[in-house]
């Protein structure tokens, strides 16, 4: 479990890395693209919830799937309700802001999927 959470956590620095030099080559400043709090908010709540399902394999393995849902769906809710208000907030919701949201959404969500089919797969 420990190698699935270091490799989780090693690939989303890099991707964040990626995106952090991304904006820096456009001159975007990181405190108008909500960086740090979207990486890191985005990347604590895949990590519980990522622990939580590793946790949860072995007593409830059928279950895993709908637990991964659920999952999807708290973290997809805790961003309208804590970020999009501030996304919201000048009345327009920007490239840059989707971006922002959707490249450690995406990422996290591709991870989890990879570690929990690599997982399955074992069964």
């Amino acid at each position: 479990m420990r190698l699935q959470l270091g490799s989780f956590t090693l690939i989303y620095l890099i991707v964040a890395l990626v995106h952090l030099f991304t904006l820096y080559f456009l001159e975007i400043s990181l405190s108008q693209a909500l960086f740090f709090e979207v990486y890191i908010s985005v990347f604590l709540i895949t990590l519980l919830l990522l622990f939580g399902l590793l946790r949860a394999f072995r007593r409830m393995s059928n279950y895993v799937a709908w637990l991964y849902f659920v999952g999807s769906v708290v973290k997809f809710g805790l961003f309208m309700l804590l970020l999009w208000p501030v996304f919201k907030a000048d009345g327009q919701f920007s490239t840059l802001e989707k971006t922002t949201f959707l490249i450690p959404y995406c990422c996290s969500l591709i991870l989890e999927t990879r570690i929990l089919i690599v997982r399955l797969n074992k069964i």
